[in-house]
């Protein structure tokens, strides 16, 4: 017979196990980034296919992200994060080994189906190991700083692998990590189990299906006028189906998403502000690593020692975790809010063609900033969940990061593909004889450039080049007024409520 650990006695070791489980899942939301140009080159994919290996992981994980939570309430956590480490140690490997943009496209699928079981459980157990609010919020903390960690480490260990062996790399990696995890896994002890909770995949479908339609049609509208209608008939499509999916929740007996936990205003705005921190950041890092290799010609190594500062910072926020209780979780969001988007507006308006000082140091706060504010939206959701909701209430705090990864993406990369294209300048002649996909990317741009030659295609380098600084820094620019938006929200929130409540350190408009 199998001794298992204790909730009691083995609380620190739990977290150690759960760790270890999912690391890899956040890794790989962002490990791709760096090998889009040599696995472009390998599997001889288009731009759109691209932008789908990208996407897809997210958008599939943030759609079961709470049916898992529910299934895993249901049958145990500990039974479900076992599985979950299965599949994905499986799909890594199909992933490595993919020989067509297709392959990999549905292993990223499958990686998000491994990925989903196993991020929601993980808080799920946090959440009913750790009683006591002040060890959670250590808890947390550590889980904060390894969940960001982990999309610190994957662009670091992206570029390292991509530079001494290949792409293929970056998706074994994970297999050895992951069979070291499931003997772990099985030492956990048994979850609490609700066995009055029915799981329907129906409503999980509908909830795919309305997300991939949206975002599909965010990515039809601006690249061909032509086709504006039917970007904008999809994205109609995609918003019925999630307010169908909504009402179908509200009436529902058994509904998928948690209706009580919804009402809670800690967990709404705990939800929307996992959600921003992570847009922001999934955009901020494929746009600059763009950058950086495109326009500056650094190789996947430099360019992820480059980003590693607003990682490190993002990372080690975590450790305010303890500081929650005393700070309170409303002026921590307020005081990352206002970091942040100074730091953003301050970064629109300096170089990246050096790692000069003044720009550590706003990477450096960039990153603490954003930190900060996922930790205390995280502590807030969770605070607000008990033992029998705690996989539901874990499951809407990951299905907001893996939103704010996948459309982060989507959106920050259509904004810039639009500024660039209007900022792109070309000489009548040139502009006659070239392709109109010039005006997408940057990266349509310069193999355009490179398949004319000469001083023709010298000159569309360096226009595109200049576009693509310009339209970046445009990005950064409305990234800070976002985040400066929120900020005054938050505050006028914050002082309305400090009149009314005597606990408004503790508690988040509740």
């Amino acid at each position: 017979m199998i001794k298992r650990f204790s909730y009691e006695k083995n609380p620190w070791i739990i977290l150690g196990i759960l760790i270890a489980c999912f690391v890899p899942v956040v890794i790989d939301a962002t490990v791709l980034h760096m090998a889009i140009p040599s696995l472009t080159f390998d599997l001889k994919a288009t731009g759109n296919q691209v932008l789908w290996m990208l996407d897809i992981y997210s958008l599939f994980m943030a759609g079961l992200l709470i049916p898992m939570g529910i299934l895993g309430d249901k049958i145990g956590h500990q039974k479900l994060l076992l599985w979950g480490v299965i599949i994905f140690a499986i799909a890594s490997l199909t992933a490595g080994f993919s020989q067509a943009p297709i392959h990999l496209i549905l292993s990223r699928i499958l990686l998000a189906v491994g990925g989903s079981m196993i991020m929601p459980t993980t808080l799920a157990i946090i959440r009913q190991t750790f009683q006591n609010e002040k060890q959670r919020g250590v808890a947390l903390g550590i889980w904060v700083v390894f969940a960001n960690g982990g999309a610190a480490i994957g662009p670091l260990l992206g570029g390292v692998l991509i530079d001494h062996f290949s792409w293929r790399s970056i998706f074994f990696i994970n297999i050895p990590v992951l069979l070291l995890a499931i003997p772990l896994v099985l030492l956990l002890p048994k979850s609490i189990i609700d066995s009055t909770k029915k799981w329907v995949f129906k409503y999980a479908l509908l909830l795919i299906t309305a997300i991939v339609l949206i975002v599909y049609g965010i990515k039809t509208v601006p690249k061909n006028d032509e086709k504006l209608w039917y970007g904008i008939m999809t994205m109609s499509m995609g918003v019925l189906l999630l307010y169908l999916f909504y009402r179908t929740q509200k009436k529902s007996k058994n509904s998928m998403v948690d209706i009580d936990l919804l009402k809670s205003p800690s967990v709404k705005y705990g939800m929307l502000f996992t959600f921003i921190p992570m847009t922001i950041c999934s955009g901020f890092e494929l746009l600059l690593s763009q950058e950086l290799q495109l326009v500056h010609h650094l190789t996947p190594t430099q360019t992820a020692f480059y980003l590693a500062p607003f990682f490190l910072a993002f990372a080690l926020s975590g450790a305010m975790g303890k500081y929650l209780r005393e700070i309170g979780i409303v002026l921590i969001i307020i005081v990352g809010l206002l970091i942040s988007a100074l730091s953003f507006f301050l970064l629109s308006y300096i170089g990246f063609a050096k790692l000069t000082i003044p720009l550590l140091f706003l990477l450096l706060l960039a990153g603490f900033g954003l930190g900060i504010i996922m930790l205390a939206a995280s502590f807030s959701i969770m605070s607000a969940a008990n033992d029998e909701n705690a996989g539901s209430a874990g499951s809407l705090e990951s299905i907001s990061y893996e939103m704010g990864v996948g459309l982060g993406v989507t959106f920050f990369g259509v904004l810039l593909s639009e500024v660039f294209s209007r900022r792109l300048i070309l000489d009548e002649s040139i502009i006659n004889t070239v392709s109109h996909t010039i005006y997408y990317s940057i990266n349509d741009a310069l193999v355009i450039a490179e398949n004319i030659g000469g001083d023709v295609g010298t000159i569309i380098q360096q226009q595109s080049k200049i576009a693509f600084k310009s339209a970046h820094s445009a990005v950064l620019f409305v990234s800070a007024v976002i985040l400066c938006f929120f900020m005054i929200h938050m505050s006028i929130k914050f002082f309305i409520h400090r009149k009314r409540s005597k606990n408004y350190r503790e508690k988040l408009f509740r």
